[in-house]
């Protein structure tokens, strides 16, 4: 036992008088191995990447890379012979990596492994699938994004051009974000012409696309025009139109659409008058009075509904129109009014006179006389006046809609 004992401690000082001597010499029985990564898409340092000294189930060291993608890790002879490799990993932007270790670069105190490619993330990859529903002005596409390329999917979509391979500097939609399906339809397209479509998808990397499509927009559309606006009252109104051409398919449909905002459509209030060619007129009714509309004449083919013109117009206010005659026969505590109902305003005019007080702009809430019903002249007569006060005079008139007043007129009671 005390001889095996003597024997290894021989050999034990033997080893180390051997490794003093070959570090005496400058050769080294662990070496510092550098290296640098480099993301192979860009060409640039990657920096803070994980690189760990393991043979799979021991890791004796771990560096991480730094700004400039160099790194640096000890490792010793004995490590290279039992097959100890480098594992570069970093989250999940990127590819991990193995590296093997050469004998060649040991013996030195510094050895330089060179360049590491990086695989990092990539444009989405994005399949353009297939277009339907095409109409003369517009089509719905489909496409599905398959792979994210590592990095998240900000927006996907369509872009489309008449020229060939278009991109987003071109016209385009977007149909939000992520892997998988979607489907969205382009409008606004010109009739009878040819688009060239691609889906596409954006990530932080870039934007990756999909395979060009083509399809043709449908041709025909009619051709409509809106009439002028007549009759104008406070609840209808009298417009209409004329279809001029129908595209080459039946006109199925045709009317006025009217609304109190802009460029109406058949989706706001509309009228149904028919189908094919030629002019026809539309009642729009229940109106609002004293109201701003604008209307456009329509027609519909299968291809698609068109409008004309929008003209624009504002109904009446319904009121009637009222005029205060002259004050005559100031006498006695009297005096003789009236006025004349020029205008019903479409509804029946159902009270009439005239309202005095000795404040201005009476009202039928002061004294008043009533006069009959309807239009036409009237004469009104005021009694019970105080001499040598001054009166102030007005006619009014009513219908359903309310009271409306005359001009004022004053004098001196007598």
């Amino acid at each position: 036992m005390k001889r095996n004992f003597v024997f290894l401690l021989l050999i034990s000082l033997l080893l180390t008088s051997c490794i003093k001597d070959l570090k005496k010499e400058g050769i080294y029985t662990k070496t510092i191995c550098r290296g640098v990564l480099i993301e192979q898409r860009n060409n640039q340092p990657v920096s803070g990447m994980r690189v760990s000294l393991t043979n799979g189930d021991k890791i004796p060291m771990t560096v991480v890379s730094s700004v400039d993608g160099t790194f640096e890790i000890e490792v010793s002879a004995e490590e290279v012979s039992q097959r100890y490799y480098l594992q570069i990993e970093a989250d999940s932007l990127y590819d991990s990596k193995q590296v093997s270790l050469q004998e060649v670069g040991y013996g030195k105190k510094l050895f330089d492994i060179g360049t590491i490619y990086i695989i990092g993330p990539e444009v989405p990859v994005v399949s353009t699938l297939d277009i339907s529903n095409i109409t003369a002005v517009a089509a719905r596409c489909s496409g599905t994004v398959v792979d994210g390329g590592k990095s998240n999917v900000v927006a996907r979509g369509f872009c489309w051009s008449t020229a060939q391979y278009p991109t987003l500097n071109d016209s385009h939609i977007v149909s939000g974000g992520g892997l998988g399906n979607f489907q969205e339809e382009l409008t606004g397209l010109a009739v009878g012409t040819t688009y060239y479509v691609r889906a596409y998808a954006t990530n932080g990397v870039g934007t990756g696309y999909g395979e060009q499509l083509s399809f043709t927009t449908l041709a025909g559309l009619p051709v409509v025009s809106t009439e002028s606006i007549s009759s104008i009252m406070p609840t209808s109104a009298v417009c209409g139109g004329n279809v001029m051409e129908d595209g080459g398919f039946a006109v199925t449909a045709r009317g006025v659409c009217w609304s109190t905002t802009l460029q109406p459509t058949i989706s706001h209030e509309h009228s149904s008058n028919g189908t094919g060619l030629g002019s026809y007129i539309s009642t729009l009714s229940g109106l609002q009075p004293n109201t701003t509309y604008y209307v456009r004449a329509y027609a519909t083919n299968v291809n698609g509904t068109v409008y004309g013109e929008q003209h624009s117009f504002t109904t009446t206010s319904g009121l009637p129109v009222v005029n205060t005659a002259i004050v005559t026969n100031i006498a006695n505590g009297s005096a003789t009014c009236g006025g004349t109902v020029q205008s019903d305003g479409g509804f029946t005019v159902t009270a009439r006179g005239i309202c005095y007080s000795t404040s201005p702009s009476p009202t039928t809430a002061s004294p008043h006389t009533t006069d009959g019903t309807g239009l036409g002249s009237f004469v009104s007569q005021m009694t019970g006046l105080t001499s040598g006060v001054t009166y102030y005079v007005r006619a009014y008139a009513t219908n359903g809609l309310g009271t409306v007043y005359g001009e004022e007129r004053v004098f001196d009671a007598n």
